[in-house]
């Protein structure tokens, strides 16, 4: 949907090198003018020529890419989004729960920091309570939180976020039970561009599958939407959502999205039409992929164990949109990723979720990595 065109150069920008340049430019000097290598002449035009090609071949072929949203990129490309009413969306910061410990009656106020532990270099994430707690009989409360910062750094692991910036006297302890998440990156180039080009091509505003992903992705932290139609009978539409990351959305995601399009407390912005099916927002649905190699022949004097992991973590994020897109995740295409990976020559066995079989993915399903076991066979370059 949308994807973006290799930009080709036209015809009349092609030739345009710096040596074709200078080799019609000594063409067009008189006859008797010397127009040999190392002449006067020839060394004093080429330098016109090297500039005719870097305004032909760089800035012009630049300018041309700009004006279609197609090959246009950052400020660029948000300038074709304000064209049809859209704006790049910031990043998103993670969100969660905390349960709070401590002496009945102490009060946390609304915008109190707490953070996970600094481990060497890597400093501490903070998350501010969205607002004002006070701990009552049975000694502890459940306060959602928000991250300071912005960004796929703000998801933090179920309990990590244990500390507070500054300690308020009364409380024994902090800890979130479940993973922060929903943090995501600033819209990327293509996320956006995908946006325009729904906007472009589908504004019927009546409640059809494109509305209702275009709905979705204009709310900030949303990557993709799945549209069940009559999931619980006629006249009803659910949307399952996913994250900037390719992960479930959050509940703060879910109810986002949920807001912007039925917008309950604001009719005049409510976007889908009177009339229309009951819709459910809600995040998609998990299947947790587990991938195991052995017998990794590698280069250790280009790789080494950790890079190979983290490169195929990277891999499986295009390998998951095409199986997202197809319903089904091929065993071939993850095997074939290993041998691909920088440094990777070769390895015994490969499995996915212990097997070699296709995992087929239901509408509302989105493929993630629960485990990665890769191990080492006889090391090459040591």
């Amino acid at each position: 949907m949308g994807s973006r065109p290799v930009f080709e150069a036209p015809d009349f920008l092609l030739d345009m090198s710096p040596e074709d340049i200078h080799r019609r430019m000594m063409k067009e000097l008189p006859e008797d003018i010397d127009d040999m290598p190392g002449g006067f002449v020839y060394d004093y035009t080429y330098p016109t020529a090297l500039v005719a090609s870097e305004l032909v071949n760089y800035n012009l072929m630049r300018s041309l890419m700009a004006a279609f949203p197609e090959y246009a990129w950052g400020k660029w490309l948000d300038l074709h989004a304000k064209q049809v009413g859209l704006t790049r969306k910031e990043a998103n910061r993670a969100t969660g729960k905390l349960t709070v410990t401590g002496k009945t009656g102490t009060v946390i106020k609304a915008g109190s920091i707490f953070c996970t532990e600094a481990v060497d270099e890597v400093p501490c994430i903070e998350f501010a309570s969205d607002k004002a707690v006070v701990i009552g009989e049975s000694g502890s409360e459940e306060i959602q939180v928000t991250a300071v910062k912005a960004g796929m750094r703000s998801n933090v692991m179920a309990g990590t976020v244990v500390l507070m910036v500054r300690p308020i006297s009364g409380i024994a302890s902090i800890f979130n039970a479940k993973a922060m998440t929903g943090g995501t990156e600033e819209e990327t180039d293509n996320a956006l561009y995908e946006r325009i080009y729904l906007g472009n091509t589908s504004r019927n505003y009546v409640g059809n599958d494109v509305d209702y992903i275009r709905w979705a992705k204009e709310v900030q932290g949303v990557g993709d939407c799945i549209v069940l139609p009559a999931w619980n009978g006629p006249g009803t539409v659910k949307l399952a959502i996913v994250d900037s990351n390719g992960k479930p959305a959050n509940e703060h995601i879910v109810e986002a999205v949920y807001d912007h399009i039925i917008s309950p407390r604001d009719r005049k912005a409510r976007l889908l039409p009177a009339g229309c099916a009951k819709l459910t927002v809600a995040a998609a649905t998990t299947i947790w992929v587990s991938f195991s190699c052995s017998g990794l022949l590698f280069d250790t004097q280009v790789t080494g164990m950790e890079k190979i992991v983290e490169d195929y973590k990277a891999a499986l994020t295009k390998i998951y949109a095409e199986a997202k897109e197809d319903g089904i995740l091929i065993y071939n295409k993850a095997r074939g990723a290993v041998t691909e990976l920088e440094g990777v020559d070769d390895f015994d066995e490969f499995l996915m979720n212990g097997g070699k079989e296709n995992i087929t993915l239901r509408a509302d399903q989105y493929p993630d990595t629960e485990r990665i076991e890769f191990s080492t066979g006889i090391l090459e370059g040591t």
